[in-house]
């Protein structure tokens, strides 16, 4: 990867925001992260102040129109001088979370090996959390500094900015964030470096994830176009260069792949989510509930259409995202509900399918049922099988007793 967009030294983002993302969809439109965004331009302000510097740290949000977002992303991991993570227990469930910590831990330690220096690395409480809520790696950080206000560590940096009689702890939790950020970033003294391929990254928490609440795993498999698969003269505003990258409710003011947003939903739905795609499969090969999301246009693709005959076999429960935004699907929405049908007949017609989800809204209220369907679907049809030991009592005879 390359570092134009941060190449100059003065340009890179003193800290980097890691957040997991809400997943509550308001129905009157407002930004369910909008607490984020007001503490992220609050602490851009204080470290502006504080180190003079032009750009004062990175948030997903900051992510251009029309720009891939994993190569933004990945540029801003890779120039980033310290990486804020704000802690909360969706964080943890987060598989993009757990690739953003996995990508900057790798490249501190291939730059710090055998140098006695402070993690670059600044946890910081977004709601209240136990200690035994944090993966092991975490707990012998230092996510409650001394010199914070009491009532931060009580409850976070969402708790006291929530609370109007906290809002001056508040300022002095941001102010002294702000210096911490400075004075981390000057010790670690971190350079810019290269960061693995952001697709391929694991999940920096996801043993933890399984170990600590035993979820049941969800598979959440995509379906649509890549970049480079894109049928002449389709919009490319809504696709990336993997299938999970699609993003099909995109608009200026909402970038999130809808695998992502899924992952988070099912997370907040106590199971433990696996997101893969029809071109690349999840690695773990055992069966587990399944929820298809489609994008329309792939029902005319001749190579991916026949994956879908061929998963239609045995159905799974599907969803179907059409934004009413997009001009292009809705103009051809008669030719492509016909062709969904087509490859996807007897999977559409599973209770908790639905062929045309019109908002990000609608998707967030029918993915939690099509999650339901597939459980319930799954355990009905997921053979038993004895178990595989010797009996350890022997079968009871009835004899007859001595004479």
């Amino acid at each position: 990867m390359t570092l134009g967009i941060y190449g100059d030294d003065d340009r890179r983002p003193y800290f980097f925001l890691s957040y997991a993302r809400s997943r509550f969809r308001p129905d009157d439109g407002t930004d369910p992260d909008r607490w984020v965004t007001k503490l992220f331009k609050d602490l851009c302000h204080d470290v502006g102040v504080v180190t003079g510097m032009p750009t004062p740290g990175f948030m997903d949000r900051q992510i251009p129109a029309g720009t891939q977002w994993p190569d933004h992303l990945a540029e801003a991991l890779a120039s980033c001088r310290v990486f804020l993570a704000l802690l909360s227990p969706a964080y943890f469930t987060s598989e993009y979370c757990g690739k953003e910590w996995a990508a900057f831990l790798g490249r501190v330690k291939s730059q710090q090996a055998g140098l006695d220096r402070p993690l670059a690395v600044i946890p910081a409480l977004w709601t209240r959390l136990d200690p035994s809520e944090l993966p092991p790696d975490l707990k012998s950080m230092q996510y409650i500094p001394p010199d914070f206000p009491s009532q931060y560590a009580a409850e976070g940096f969402y708790g006291i900015m929530k609370l109007g009689r906290y809002r001056e702890q508040y300022k002095q939790a941001v102010l002294q964030l702000a210096r911490l950020v400075k004075e981390t970033a000057e010790q670690a003294d971190l350079a810019t470096g290269p960061i693995s391929d952001f697709d391929a990254l694991g999940n920096a928490f996801a043993d933890y994830r399984g170990r600590a609440r035993g979820r049941r795993p969800i598979k959440l498999t995509v379906a649509a176009h890549r970049l480079d698969s894109l049928p002449p003269g389709r919009d490319t505003y809504y696709y990336g260069r993997t299938m999970p990258e699609w993003t099909p409710y995109r608009n200026a003011d909402y970038t999130t792949p809808i695998a992502r947003y899924a992952e988070q939903v099912v997370a907040e739905l106590g199971h433990e989510p696996i997101v893969d795609s029809v071109d690349e499969p999840a690695t773990d090969p055992a069966a587990s509930p399944t929820v298809l999301l489609v994008d329309p246009w792939v029902s005319r693709d001749p190579a991916i259409g026949g994956e879908l005959r061929r998963i239609d076999e045995d159905p799974v429960n599907v969803l179907v995202p059409y934004n009413a935004d997009d001009g292009e699907t809705t103009d051809a929405e008669k030719d492509l509900n016909r062709t969904v049908d087509a490859v996807l007949g007897r999977s559409l017609v599973l209770p908790g399918s639905v062929k045309s989800v019109a908002s990000i809204e609608a998707f967030r209220a029918a993915l939690p049922k099509a999650v339901g369907e597939a459980i319930n679907r799954y355990f009905k049809e997921a053979p038993v099988h004895p178990p595989e030991i010797e009996p350890t009592m022997e079968r009871p005879t009835l004899e007859l007793p001595d004479k």
